[in-house]
């Protein structure tokens, strides 16, 4: 009976490695995944990113984003822009960004294939000329599907605009389609394409490309860019930012 102790302290590594949290990484690509970060744990991702606009418009910011999964299936996701810096050669304007809230839905249908839900409101933080306005809705579909170490995120949402322009619809509707595959234990790479639909109005659609490398199991960096594909989308952005799971 003596060895019983001993035995208990060479098992405790092995319980712990057993489990051990891991991240659960949103950013950067447009579309989110339907799973939820840990139980229980806040995951926080921010980033930084440049954006070159078509109409001649640098725009700076900061994104961030915080994920609590408060029960087994439903989390809540608070995200924004901690600073914007907009300039052209009329002025130049920066303060703090939009906030939006969501509550999300996950539902796995089997080992390989999962669907996600999202609703929440885009609350207008930011100063008139940095952001909306008004309150705005939305809601977003998300199917997750894995075959072997790919990854398959396709994300359809509609946002209904608190603000009504003059002879322009309150929706617009949102679409993206990523990928991510590992290269190596720790890098790994994601591909993507995404656009903004909307009734009387030109589309929008960009492809983005990131990197990602695991520091840790908790600490994931990302870094990539993205191009316009339309004339009313940026011409080009460039990001890099972290997801950051916090467990003891």
């Amino acid at each position: 009976m003596r060895s019983l102790p001993l035995l208990l302290i060479l098992l405790i590594p092995l319980v712990s490695h057993a489990e051990e949290l891991t991240v659960t990484p949103y950013r950067p690509t447009v579309s989110n995944p339907a799973e939820l970060s840990a139980l229980h744990h806040l995951e926080v991702e921010f980033g930084a990113q440049l954006n070159q606009p078509g109409m001649q418009v640098e725009r700076s910011s900061l994104p961030f984003l915080l994920k609590y999964p408060f029960a087994d299936q439903w989390g809540l996701l608070v995200g924004g822009e901690a600073w914007i810096k907009s300039r052209s050669e009329e002025e130049s304007i920066s303060g703090f960004g939009n906030t939006w809230v969501l509550l999300k839905h996950y539902y796995p249908i089997s080992p390989t294939l999962a669907v996600g839900f999202e609703a929440g409101a885009v609350l207008p933080s930011a100063r008139p000329s940095l952001g909306q306005g008004r309150t705005d809705y939305l809601g977003n579909l998300i199917v997750s599907q894995d075959i072997a170490d790919l990854r398959i995120d396709i994300n359809a949402g509609v946002t209904r605009r608190g603000f009504k322009e003059e002879d322009l619809d309150r929706y617009r509707y949102n679409w993206a389609i990523a990928a991510s595959h590992p290269i190596t234990e720790r890098w790994g790479i994601a591909a993507e394409f995404s656009g903004v639909l909307a009734v009387q109005q030109k589309p929008t659609s960009m492809f983005l490309a990131s990197l990602n490398y695991l520091m840790t199991p908790q600490l994931m960096l990302d870094f990539g860019g993205a191009v316009g594909m339309t004339t009313i989308t940026d011409s080009y952005g460039v990001f890099a930012g972290f997801s950051w799971l916090i467990a003891p």
